[in-house]
């Protein structure tokens, strides 16, 4: 990786296209002033920028883009393989790309990239037991934090040396390093929800090793609370809107505009989760179709996760699933599946309870068990009948006349048929 002046830019790019000094000049300028630019002898004015990238086929920005800016890219990716390396247990390669961001480092004089690359140097030396060290590195990243007003990078650090201080029994200095990252919440520099739950949770655990089961309480509540906020995502996207207006009426802009992006992100996923569930539910209903039902299988349970929340959904979703597993004939998780369904359908819900009786019906016929077939059959009819449900009645008066006529039984199959047929006719049941 290098960073480019912005002659070396032209002059890179003007390589790529194997473009000589004359082509790149063309009639706009002489071949001498773009060789000037390209040795960094003279700045060329707007105008000519904007030609030099329209004939190079790139943008302003690309040669506007500064070598410090250019330097902190780079150390950002260097950091960010430091810390997947430190992730994998491979020290050594993350020493090595600690070691290139700090030649970047010490060349353009990047203060956010040097802090950074002290706290990995702390992670890299809390892996490998040397905890004194490690603390010096994360003192001197929090001296740079300090000194340059990035409060809200504390977080970071105080995490590690609590979380590193309790795994080494060392809970005293553990929960003040939780309580000072606690308190960066209480002062407002930080607002991050879910890193505030974690430090309440981690403070429960903290207390609880330490003998303080009164305080273990307190922080576990705190964090249940947070959590089961977090966990319902429509109500921690209204919780942040609710934030965003409180911030708005105080007057901190700021803190408002960050908090409506934060609850408009979580409505984004509520929506790109309720497409997604659509889809797979849709998917596992078609491969039912096509009788595939291992794969049918496997779309519903993406669907049962996605859905986990919508009562509704996941009623549909396991109505489909007990079937799809009855088909496989795999016994016991049907029937286990159905009973999470009578567990799952209120009383009052009859529309609910007729499809369940429907489900159920046909999972006792394709395990052979005609006598249950046609009890849940007449179940849902007399449900149907007694709540004044026309359409599911004739519905289920057509299911029952095929499953008689299959059966042999003529007669009552057209009893049923002729029911059905004049109920429809008579305009009590929509076409």
């Amino acid at each position: 990786m290098e960073v480019l002046s912005l002659g070396e830019k032209v002059k890179k790019r003007r390589k790529e296209l194997n473009m000589t000094l004359k082509d790149v000049a063309g009639n706009r300028v002489t071949p001498g002033q773009i060789s000037l630019v390209e040795s960094s002898k003279s700045n060329p004015s707007m105008d000519l920028l904007d030609y030099l990238a329209e004939t190079l086929d790139v943008s302003v920005e690309y040669f506007m883009e500064s070598e410090s800016t250019q330097a902190d890219r780079i150390c950002k990716y260097f950091a960010q393989m430091a810390e997947v390396h430190i992730e994998l247990e491979e020290l050594d390669k993350a020493a090595k790309y600690i070691e290139k961001g700090d030649r970047y480092i010490e060349k353009y004089n990047l203060i956010l990239p040097e802090a950074k690359n002290l706290y990995l140097k702390g992670m890299l030396e809390i892996r490998k037991k040397n905890f004194t060290k490690a603390f010096d590195y994360l003192f001197q990243c929090n001296i740079i934090y300090s000194t340059h007003n990035f409060k809200g990078s504390y977080i970071d650090n105080f995490m590690l040396v609590a979380k590193t201080c309790m795994q080494d029994e060392s809970l005293p200095m553990a929960i003040s390093y939780f309580h000072k990252s606690e308190a960066l919440f209480e002062e407002g520099v930080l607002t991050d929800e879910i890193m505030l739950a974690k430090v309440y949770f981690y403070l429960a655990i903290a207390y609880k090793k330490s003998g303080n089961l009164e305080k273990s309480k307190e922080y576990t509540l705190k964090s249940t609370e947070k959590f089961e906020i977090m966990s319902d995502k429509k109500a921690y996207g209204q919780f942040l809107t609710r934030l965003a207006e409180k911030n708005e009426v105080e007057g901190n802009f700021e803190e408002a505009f960050k908090y409506s992006a934060m609850s408009l992100e979580i409505f984004h996923d509520i929506l790109g989760e309720s497409e997604m569930g659509e889809i797979e539910l849709n998917l596992g209903k078609l491969y039912e179709d096509f009788e595939n039902y291992e794969d049918a299988l496997e779309h519903y349970r993406k669907a049962e996760t996605i859905y986990s929340k919508d009562p509704k959904k996941i009623t549909e979703v396991y109505l489909h699933l007990a079937l799809c597993l009855a088909n496989l004939n795999r016994k016991e998780a049907t029937y286990e599946m159905l009973q999470r369904l009578d567990r799952m359908i209120l009383e009052e819900d009859f529309l609910g309870n007729i499809e369940l009786y429907r489900v159920k019906s046909k999972v006792e016929s394709l395990f052979k068990n005609t006598r249950g077939a046609v009890n849940n059959l007449i179940l849902a009819l007399n449900t149907a009948k007694e709540k004044k449900l026309k359409k599911e009645e004739a519905e289920i008066m057509l299911l029952m006349a095929k499953f008689y006529l299959d059966k042999g039984k003529t007669v009552d199959s057209f009893k049923l048929l002729e029911k059905s047929m004049s109920m429809m006719k008579e305009g009590e049941v929509e076409a």
